[in-house]
């Protein structure tokens, strides 16, 4: 009686350790790539020669964004508490802040940025669907001086 229950544990770990294994297989990963000019700015484009990139990694319900700017026309100015957020609004309209990005900068003028977020449902989906944008915001141009939109690809493993 021992060695059966003995075999049926050994079993059901088996068989937990192989669900747990399945459902952490089952989530997507979507990556998208954005180039932050001052032309994308909206509602109006800022003439500068500020620029930068930004890659968004969303695994599972966790965003990730990193990224760089340089040649900024004039000093970082902190808006809801950072001078960058990830926004939501579509491509040629300016949106709310989603969260804020932590900066890096020893000039306030050239620097890195990063962030890492938990996505509701919602969120997840409307970062899919190509409506977060990142946007950096300077004394001169304090809506932003630069931004761009993250289009989203999903990635096979």
């Amino acid at each position: 009686m021992h060695a059966r229950n003995t075999n049926r544990w050994a079993a059901l770990t088996l068989v937990g350790a192989g669900l747990l294994a399945l459902a952490g297989c089952g989530s997507d990963k979507y990556v998208a790539t954005a180039q932050l000019t001052g032309a994308n700015e909206a509602p109006n484009p800022v003439t500068t020669n500020g620029a930068g990139t930004a890659t968004a990694t969303l695994d599972g319900d966790t965003l990730t964004v990193t990224g760089g700017f340089n040649g900024l026309g004039s000093d970082l100015f902190e808006v809801s508490g950072s001078p960058a957020h990830v926004h939501r609004g579509a491509t040629g309209t300016a949106g709310p802040v989603v969260f804020p990005l932590v900066i890096t900068s020893t000039d306030k003028r050239n620097g890195t940025f990063t962030a890492t977020k938990e996505l509701s449902d919602d969120e997840q989906e409307e970062f899919k669907n190509g409506l977060y944008y990142v946007n950096v915001h300077t004394a001169a141009n304090q809506t932003g001086e630069i931004r761009g939109q993250f289009v989203p690809l999903r990635q096979d493993d």
